[in-house]
């Protein structure tokens, strides 16, 4: 309406400027909080529960190698939300977010964890009465979630749970109707917090077909259900859905698996083609703008145009 016109490679250098500033302060303040970690002033409004939740995506890079074009572009999301027990005949759905924060990098899980821990602290993480962490069963995250997030309850994802029996149910019995009610069952079970069951179960069908080759392929059944075995061990205590639904909690991922989907609308597809350095930047603007807590806000109240472009 003004009559002004800003090229598309305007807007990209405006961007990538920005997110420049972004991420030096991100580091900043991020090795600042890792060295002095602030104590927790006593008045502040303790939340009545806090939920982060992490997941990955993907970046197509400017990489000689076409095998190594593409990246995964790490997502964490800290919300609150009032607890939501389950009632006796309603389906179960958990509880509303309220306000989301989010956090992106190209950088490795570790650092995320330091990212979103940082992230945390400003939600009232330490002051909060109830703490949650959602997520798949990934090395990667576990082992960031374990460092970072020691006293948070982790809920494995339900999803990605029934994901796995899946999987395993056609392993073992192939795709007859058999299977279908071998999942049935192991769903309702998972459903119902009986882990023990399904983990017997998922042995008995292991120990039928054998052991795993040394060279077996990743779509091998023998080692399907020897991983499947692993995977239900490992997170027994994370599928305590009932207890979850009682206390009002989430159950599922959809939250960060939505944020990932915003994120990727802006730096995914086969047509783009980022520097590592280009889409650090934009991924710390997507971040603060489809923040919820003013983030984007504050920033261009400390820093105006004329400093950051």
């Amino acid at each position: 309406m003004a009559g002004i016109r800003i090229s598309a490679k305007r807007v990209q250098l405006i961007t990538e400027r920005v997110g420049g500033v972004l991420v030096q302060e991100r580091n900043a303040e991020s090795a600042s909080f890792l060295e002095h970690p602030p104590k927790a002033p006593k008045t502040a409004e303790a939340p009545q529960l806090l939920i982060v939740s992490t997941d990955g995506g993907r970046v197509q890079t400017r990489q000689d190698d076409p095998d190594q074009k593409w990246k995964e572009d790490k997502v964490a999301v800290c919300y609150d939300a009032v607890p939501c027990p389950e009632k006796p005949g309603v389906q179960y759905s958990g509880p509303p977010p309220a306000t989301r924060s989010v956090i992106a990098t190209m950088d490795a899980w570790d650092a995320l964890g330091d990212y979103a821990s940082l992230l945390a602290e400003r939600r009232g993480y330490p002051r909060a009465k109830q703490k949650v962490f959602i997520s798949d069963g990934s090395t990667a995250i576990r082992s960031m979630r374990e460092r970072c997030f020691p006293d948070a309850v982790f809920v494995l994802d339900w999803a990605h749970a029934v994901e796995h029996l899946s999987v395993s149910s056609t392993a073992a019995l192939g795709t007859t109707e058999k299977a279908k009610r071998w999942f049935e069952q192991q769903k309702d079970r998972l459903w119902n917090g009986r882990i023990e069951p399904i983990l017997a179960e998922l042995c008995r069908q292991s120990r039928r077909v054998g052991p795993p080759p040394k060279n077996a392929t990743d779509n091998d059944p023998r080692r399907i259900l020897a991983q499947n075995v692993e995977y239900f061990r490992t997170n027994r205590q994370a599928m305590d859905y009932p207890t979850f639904r009682r206390n009002g909690w989430p159950m599922g991922s959809g939250i960060i698996e939505a944020t990932v989907k915003q994120v990727a609308k802006r730096v995914k597809g086969t047509e783009k083609h980022w520097s590592m350095q280009g889409a650090e930047q934009t991924l710390q603007v997507v971040s603060q703008m489809i923040s919820q807590d003013g983030r984007w806000d504050d920033f261009w109240r400390r820093c105006p145009m004329s400093q950051a472009a």
